[in-house]
């Protein structure tokens, strides 16, 4: 080989060594990607104090923490609440500050009977006491806090009230419980019907009866307006102002206008317990007034009567008894179960006449409506479980084809239910 061939290669070598790093037979070296940074996971937020989450946290911390570090942690956590009882899917959480010795939980969830009530846990070295139990989420239950064994208080952190016969419960509203719009405060002024208070002489009842009409606002021309009889007149209109649910309810146009009697009993237990003077009193006197007075429609079809508990019977009896005047019924939480089921029993009897030939069934359109709490009104589980009887007038009624409505909600014997459903009774009875 010539000199210059080996000069040449000596040259091409200590380039191959330049280039690979000094390796001229080394395998070439693959290129990698740079690296990349490994995303972190995201962290999991911190649940909301007022969550059953956020509770179960609080707790855990504070029993965790030195009995003299407790407080400071309750007095922090309840300034985080805007209120009470903590809502969530289907847990409720209860709470209660004071140094009592003992409290409990009466109300619809127990039919407020103290035997059962449940006791709440107090955290130790604080004074936070809690409870937490399930319930549907769209229940709207009354209750009270009773404190060493006799002491009765609505719920301090809680701002919601329902209105009672003895004075307001504190009123737990599930998540999924919705608020009738006719409850709510309007986005506008809706105009107001008007209340007269008139008396009136009974050769039924040997008494004076003071009693309510509303009629509603502005002038109704060329119409005989329906009309509903309300028992327990009183209540209906002390308790929930049934004159301004009246108002909104037309003004939304879920109703039409109406006249509307309230008639506050004298003798309630006597009255309305199936009592015929009580009803020709109402078809024979108080009806024949209202008609000459209001120049109401005279049809059955467009005269109702409604009640609550005890007068929930009375309204279903009057137009059992006197369909000639009566055509709509409406009872709310219907106490049907008095007197061994006496007004179910008198529906089965009629169904039995009409079988074997007797009288057609009366023309009366039915609304019922009752809670699933009800099943020991009283204390009692016989009489009081109104949510039995109701399903056994429902299924007489069916008997009969009669045309009704009824309704189950996860709620108590209470004003709260009865103010709620007021529109949905009043619009399916006046809808025919």
């Amino acid at each position: 080989m010539k000199p210059v061939t080996w000069i040449r290669l000596a040259w091409l070598l200590l380039l191959l060594v330049a280039c690979d790093g000094g390796n001229p037979l080394a395998a070439p070296t693959a290129t990698l990607p740079p690296p990349t940074d490994t995303p972190e996971p995201a962290a999991t937020p911190t649940p909301g104090p007022a969550t059953a989450a956020g509770f179960d946290l609080f707790l855990a911390e504070a029993q965790a923490a030195r009995p003299n570090e407790r407080q400071p942690l309750v007095n922090r956590y309840l300034a985080q609440l805007p209120a009470t009882p903590i809502t969530d899917g289907n847990r409720a959480i209860f709470l209660w500050q004071g140094t009592e010795q003992r409290i409990q939980l009466a109300g619809d969830m127990n039919n407020w009977d103290l035997s059962v009530a449940p006791e709440l846990t107090r955290l130790e070295g604080a004074d936070l006491w809690y409870l937490s139990a399930e319930f549907e989420s769209n229940a709207r239950l009354d209750y009270k806090f009773v404190t060493d064994g006799g002491n009765w208080h609505l719920d301090p952190l809680n701002p919601r009230t329902a209105p009672g016969g003895f004075g307001p419960n504190s009123e737990l509203a599930m998540p999924a419980y919705e608020t009738p719009s006719e409850l709510q405060p309007p986005s506008e002024a809706i105009p107001a019907g008007t209340l007269t208070t008139h008396t009136l002489d009974s050769a039924h009842l040997n008494q004076t009866r003071t009693f309510f009409v509303y009629t509603p606002a502005g002038q109704i021309v060329g119409e005989a307006l329906p009309s509903i009889y309300f028992h327990d007149g009183g209540d209906y209109l002390n308790l929930i102002d049934t004159p301004v649910i009246l108002d909104r309810l037309i003004a939304n146009r879920q109703i039409p206008p109406l006249i509307a009697v309230f008639i506050p009993p004298i003798n309630r237990d006597r009255e309305y317990n199936r009592n015929d003077a009580y009803v020709n009193f109402l078809a024979d006197e108080l009806v024949p007034f209202v008609r000459a007075t209001y120049g109401v429609d005279p049809s059955p079809a467009r005269t109702g009567t409604i009640g609550p508990s005890m007068a929930g019977l009375a309204a279903v009896y009057a137009a059992i008894a006197r369909p000639d005047v009566f055509g709509l019924a409406a009872g709310q939480s219907g106490a049907y179960s008095v007197d061994s089921d006496a007004i179910i029993e008198r529906i089965r009897a009629e169904q039995m006449a009409v079988g074997i030939g007797g009288p057609a069934r009366r023309e009366i359109r039915f609304y019922l409506v009752v809670g699933t709490y009800e099943t020991a009104v009283g204390g009692d589980g016989d009489t009081g479980n109104l949510l039995e009887a109701n399903r056994r007038l429902v299924e007489a009624l069916e008997s009969l084809d009669y045309e009704y409505q009824y309704q189950e909600r996860p709620e108590g014997h209470s004003w709260g239910l009865w103010q709620a459903t007021l529109g949905d009774a009043l619009a399916y009875l006046l809808a025919g």
